[in-house]
């Protein structure tokens, strides 16, 4: 989990992907591989990112650092726990949002 804030974001329409990487706090690999795996993330051209694509790349990355956190990866970056242990938890949390919303 990143304890040091983030960089503010400068008042400019399109970044590079230096800039984004950098004021996202990933990566320039990180991203990629969110590209390769997720098809066209988002990007306004070949390597020209917006200003809101840069805040949803720090909202991604701040949600999956929060619920990735270190305690569900050993030394090695392995899953600690088995999948069957962690279908369980991620059901506790879907039923403790139900009943969040529920109310």
């Amino acid at each position: 989990m990143r304890t040091t804030p983030l960089p503010n974001i400068p008042p400019q329409r399109y970044f590079s992907m230096a800039e984004v990487c950098y004021f996202a706090g990933i990566e320039p690999e990180q991203l990629t591989e969110w590209q390769r795996q997720e098809g066209k993330l988002i990007r306004k051209g070949s390597r020209v990112f917006s200003r809101l694509d840069l805040i949803r790349l720090r909202q991604l990355h701040h949600g999956i650092s929060n619920y990735a956190a270190p305690l569900t990866f050993d030394a090695n970056g392995e899953p600690a726990i088995g999948f069957d242990e962690l279908r369980v938890q991620l059901n506790a949390i879907l039923v403790n949002i139900s009943e969040e919303l529920a109310k």
